[in-house]
């Protein structure tokens, strides 16, 4: 029997082993497993078997969909003694295969199993038969089903009377989905392309592994450095489940196959449309297959993605423009629904339809606002007319930046507008062009399409537009404000905050910005955010990108606002120390949703990375961040390359690789001008922290110069984190800038650092136990060991020994949570000079117990001697000074 794994090799071993204990016990016996097809019901039967070995003699009963209507049809075979005037009668067949069976198991000298495959297509009659002998004790009975259409009625009323064991194989887990894709590809697959394959398959094994052959045979599932990563152009096609799914569609009638053909090309088909196009016998009997998802709120859809691709696939032209005129003629204005847009767009295309140059438009900025660039690319390709082509250039742009392709965005917008005077016109790309231009290192060039504006101003006709675009009153009031903000996000990139905090004066508060459009208020909020992050106001630009992501209320002009948006939300909240935001984020973007894990997925697993990296827990990050190094080198939206290296680079050196963390910081080297200036920054702050990790006294001064950078700029939140990260490698505040930058900052984790900072400053053990507290809400348990060591420290030299053992005991509370390793030298041997021996605890123990000094000594097999040395030096140890202390002292 061929078949497709499904759960790890161990889980299945466990199953395999239960099911044959089952099959092994006196009495009736029988297991029905049940799952979905491709779900690895066949390999787990292959499993029962192996475990039976010799112990039984199996009797394969072979069905077949198209003999399923003929009664005794999977017996008969299996029979050749049954006389043919026997074949219909009940009593005869069960007599013949009574005899049949009692001669295999005289033959055999052992049990017969019965091994029943794909039982859902097992005719009545054998069903009502095989169930007979199974309760009659004849044979075992080891069965296969899909869940879709059903284990027959006679096996499943054995299960319901206690004689069978029923096995349902649930879908695989994100976890068994990574196994089971490495197994079949020899290596390690990223994380990303986990999430997109396990999301798209359902977890189903057949829909992973064939999605896994028909990527490769595509090219979207690449090997770069031992690492297999998904590219832009993954897309399922529809080759994964050609086969299976046409097998299955062979069983229906042409009607069904037809509705089945519709809902495949419009989803989600709604609800109303569906019920004037398709019988509504026909929906309930395809619904009753299996066929279609759970119902949902807008409307009709496929059960699996993979399958309606396939039903996508086969479906020809011919067909489709059947569908497609039939749908519109029936369904009206019924059939068209947000959701069901790009399929609706792409059906049309399909067919030659002929769309207004509106829909059209329409149509490719909602297929480039989802990441289908190709599809857009097409639909703007196909508008005629050169005024309305020039509206939807910054469509274009937008698709070959989704793309990767920042040159062909900006050679998209090199034309100049086809009506200067149209406002609409003359500002289409504009805000694109910024992010290619900045893609490309053109940065130089922001101020001169600015300057281009600014002269184009006085040729706009205020009444052009057709009041299509939100834009305040006066038409060249509206240019010169585009103009103004594209100086200013030039500004951001040179981190010239001053000009930053001016345009945000001028245009970018209430109430100048309430008139302008949305995607230009937005795009202040991030301005903001910007200029909040370097001031070290990290929970304000975390709310201030969070509001400019969460306003879904106007035009984007195609902007990459998530982009930009993201990057500014990520760095806030995690500056703050808010490490689960990540995961909030990363939830958003669930494998399903193929384009944008694939595109995000390797920026958002960056910032996870980053967060591990702060907790201490570098060999996590530096498994991670060699995945998300190769996604990015791929595709890299976010423009994170630069920083993705640079942390690598620590994180490698942090756990002793020199060879890797010296690869990876040249390649930081190679990729440092990628990214916006926050993000440069951050990156080369990490390139000088690798190097301090790997030649010592080479990074700090690096650090020390970034800090006195952003010192005279005035960028105190920049300036913070050079200085953090300059205490992560064990410099001291001399200065006490630290604890002043901390003391203005926002969020938990400038706190802890300005609480260190203080402490350090005053040797107190105090501040070092609040700092240890704050780290240890952080789960910066690392370097909540190390403020309690440094308490400790400060605690005996004031000869407060209660207090330094208090303190001593906060720091074992913390060992062995994650990241919680070396806390450094002088501080490991401070916990060190408080911890009892093992043989000093052994004596403690028993004299807390109650056991004299002779007692203990002949107990442990020690001189007397021995054991009042190790009392004396626990004394010191637990800061009491009698045996009459020493309980209290243990129990504290």
């Amino acid at each position: 029997m061929a078949g497709t794994p499904s759960i790890a090799e161990a889980t299945r071993r466990d199953v395999a082993a239960s099911a044959a204990d089952v099959l092994r016990r006196e009495g009736p016996g029988a297991v029905l497993v049940v799952g979905e097809s491709g779900s690895g019901k066949t390999h787990l039967l292959d499993a029962v078997v192996r475990e039976l070995g010799d112990e039984v003699e199996v009797m394969a009963i072979h069905t077949g969909r198209s003999l399923r209507s003929v009664t005794y049809a999977a017996l008969i075979e299996r029979l050749p003694k049954l006389a043919p005037d026997d074949v219909q009668d009940r009593i005869g067949v069960l007599r013949a295969l009574w005899a049949e069976l009692h001669r295999i198991a005289g033959e055999a000298g052992r049990p017969i199993v019965l091994v029943v495959d794909d039982a859902q297509d097992l005719d009545d009659g054998s069903a009502g038969l095989i169930a007979e002998a199974v309760a009659s004790s004849w044979v075992r009975l080891l069965v296969a089903a899909t869940s879709r259409h059903g284990v027959p009625r006679d096996f499943l009323d054995m299960w319901h009377d206690g004689i069978a064991e029923r096995i349902e194989l649930a879908p695989l887990s994100l976890d068994e989905s990574r196994e089971t894709a490495e197994k079949r590809l020899g290596g390690s697959l990223s994380v990303t392309a986990a999430n997109v394959l396990h999301g798209l398959s359902g977890g189903n094994p057949l829909h992973l592994l064939a999605l896994i052959d028909e990527a490769l045979n595509a090219g979207t599932l690449v090997c770069k450095r031992g690492i297999w990563l998904l590219t832009s152009g993954f897309a399922s096609r529809g080759e994964a489940l050609a086969d299976p799914v046409r097998s299955s569609m062979e069983s229906l009638s042409a009607t069904e196959r037809e509705a089945l053909m519709l809902v495949a090309l419009t989803e989600p088909l709604p609800r109303a449309a569906a019920r004037a196009l398709v019988d509504r016998d026909v929906l309930d009997r395809l619904t009753d297959l299996g066929w279609f998802a759970d119902a949902s709120g807008d409307g009709l859809r496929i059960r699996y993605q993979l399958e309606a691709d396939a039903v996508r696939r086969m479906t020809t032209a011919t067909r489709r423009l059947h569908i497609y005129r039939r749908a519109l003629s029936l369904g009206g204005e019924e059939i068209r629904h947000p959701a069901n847009e790009l399929r609706l767009l792409e059906l049309a295309l399909d067919t030659g339809a002929t769309l207004p140059a509106a829909e059209l438009a329409r149509g490719a900025a909602a297929a480039v606002r989802r990441f289908r660039n190709e599809l857009g690319l097409r639909a703007a390709a196909l508008i005629d007319r050169p005024a309305e082509r020039s509206l939807v250039r910054g469509v274009v742009a937008r698709a070959h930046l989704n793309l990767g392709d920042p040159e062909s965005a900006l050679a998209a917008l090199s034309a100049a507008p086809a009506v200067p005077s149209d406002l609409r016109d003359l500002l289409a790309g504009s805000l694109v062009k910024f992010t290619a231009r900045t893609a490309v290192g053109e940065l130089e060039r922001v101020d001169d399409d600015a300057a281009e504006l600014e002269r184009a101003a006085d040729n706009v006709d205020g009444r052009s537009g057709g009041g299509m675009l939100a834009f305040g009153p006066g038409a060249k009031e509206s240019v010169l404000r585009r103009a103004r903000l594209l100086r200013a996000l030039a500004a951001v990139e040179r981190a010239d905050f001053a000009a930053v905090a001016a345009a945000l004066e001028h245009d970018g508060r209430l109430p100048q910005a309430a008139a302008a459009p949305a995607i230009e208020r937005n795009l202040w909020l991030l301005l903001d955010a910007e200029a909040q992050l370097a001031a070290g106001r990290f929970e304000a630009a975390a709310r201030n990108a969070g509001l400019a992501l969460s306003d879904a209320s106007g035009e984007d002009e195609h902007f990459p606002l998530e982009e930009h948006g993201l990057v500014r939300y990520l760095a806030g909240a995690l500056l703050t120390g808010d490490w689960s935001s990540v995961d909030g984020v990363l939830g958003s973007y669930p494998g399903g949703r193929t384009r944008p894990i694939v595109v995000f997925g390797p920026g958002l697993y960056c910032a996870r990375a980053y967060a591990l990296l702060r907790q201490g827990r570098e060999a996590e990050a530096a498994v991670m961040l060699r995945d998300i190094v190769e996604n990015l080198e791929l595709m890299d939206p976010l423009q994170l390359l630069s920083v993705g290296t640079a942390l690598a680079a620590w994180a490698f050196a942090a756990i002793g690789d020199e060879a890797e963390a010296r690869q990876y910081l040249a390649r930081a080297e190679q990729t440092s001008r990628i990214g916006s200036a926050g993000m440069r920054h951050l990156a080369a702050l990490h390139r000088a922290g690798a190097r301090e990790l790997l030649d010592r006294g080479s990074g700090l001064k690096a650090l020390d110069e970034l800090a006195e950078e952003d010192r005279v700029a005035e960028r105190p939140g920049w300036e913070l984190l050079a200085r953090i990260l300059a205490f992560e490698l064990g410099a001291p505040d001399t200065t006490r800038r630290g604890a002043l930058l901390a003391g203005s900052a926002e969020g938990p984790w400038a706190e802890a650092w300005g609480a260190w900072a203080r402490a350090e400053a005053a040797a107190s053990g105090e501040g070092y136990m609040g700092a240890g507290e704050l780290f240890q809400k952080l789960g910066l348990y690392r370097r909540a060991r190390a403020a309690y060591a440094r308490a400790a420290g400060c605690f005996d030299a004031d000869g407060d020994r209660a207090a330094a053992r208090h303190a001593g005991a906060a720091a074992r509370a913390c060992e062995g949570l994650p990241g919680s390793g070396d806390a450094g030298e002088q501080e490991e041997a401070i916990l060190a000079s408080l911890r009892l021996s093992r043989r000093e605890q052994d004596v403690v123990d028993l004299a807390v117990a109650g056991l004299s000094d002779r007692q203990i000594a002949d107990r442990l097999h020690l001189s007397v001697r021995t054991v009042e040395g190790h009392l004396h030096r626990s004394y010191a140890k637990l800061g009491i000074k009698s045996r009459d202390e020493l309980r209290d002292a243990v129990e504290d």
